[in-house]
């Protein structure tokens, strides 16, 4: 292997495992009475989670989700109209993929799964050292990013139904250098990192433990009728704005369009 190859071998490596610290969690811990699993206890990703998938088997339907984070601590580097941001693209990005295998409920049966997520830890990004990375990206072949200020979240997650805990979740995760691009937000991190949460814990609320799928995707229209409700009430990302990210800092702020204006409350029918 020629010197360069073995160089940018190594480089790769190293920051593939210099993922960001997990942010130790504070206030708004959801309670639970019940025993978690861990699955990962690591420096850039910490997960434990229960699930009873007796109470799960047999769910057709969710509730819309109604996700308000609330800083765990005061932080003056994010600011309201960014944890509104950040509650939004979490409600969208839940409600789209539980709707994928389960009929959305404008108003919910008492047997609706229904989502509560808490914000118990952030880290925010630091804008300049984004800045930084994104200025040598255009130099730097394949992937980069300065492996330093980059920012974590972590979350609580617990899914009901019928009053009844269905399944919990305590997650949290650091960006990582190769698959998080730089974003010139203090919220950049987290924006990303919350389709990663949204990812893992609908495995859990739709496959169990299971790594066999043991629930077949809606028929088409159902779904596309669900990702229609979904789009009514959090909006959608600047599709163009989105892929541009991948090559350029845009933060949330400019790629998210939030809450339409006109949304109407979950308990309200269409």
């Amino acid at each position: 292997m020629p010197l360069r190859t073995f160089i940018c071998v190594l480089a790769m490596a190293a920051l593939l495992n210099a993922c960001a610290s997990v942010p130790q969690s504070g206030g708004n811990v959801l309670a639970t009475d019940k025993v978690l699993e861990s699955v990962s206890d690591e420096q850039g990703r910490r997960v434990s989670r229960f699930v009873d998938g007796t109470l799960l088997a047999p769910l057709t339907g969710y509730a819309l989700p109604e996700v308000n984070l609330m800083l765990p601590e005061v932080r003056e580097d994010i600011s309201v109209q960014q944890l509104a941001i950040l509650s939004n693209a979490l409600n969208r990005s839940v409600c789209n993929r539980l709707g994928q295998y389960l009929v959305a409920e404008p108003v919910p049966s008492e047997t609706a799964l229904k989502i509560e997520i808490a914000l118990t830890g952030i880290t925010p990004t630091s804008k300049t050292l984004s800045g930084l990375s994104a200025a040598a990206d255009f130099f730097v072949p394949g992937p980069f990013r300065i492996p330093v200020g980059m920012g974590a979240i972590a979350l609580d997650a617990r899914a009901n139904t019928a009053g009844k805990t269905a399944a919990f979740m305590r997650w949290a995760k650091g960006a990582n250098p190769v698959f998080n691009s730089a974003k010139v937000s203090s919220i950049g991190d987290a924006y990303d990192l919350l389709d990663t949460f949204s990812r893992e814990f609908g495995q859990l609320l739709l496959q169990g433990t299971s790594k066999v799928k043991v629930r077949q995707k809606l028929p088409d229209d159902l779904i596309a009728a669900n990702e229609a409700l979904c789009e009514s009430r959090f909006g959608k990302v600047d599709v163009i704005g989105k892929g541009a990210s991948f090559l350029l800092p845009l933060s949330p702020e400019f790629i998210d369009r939030g809450k339409p204006v006109d949304a109407k409350p979950s308990t309200e029918t269409d």
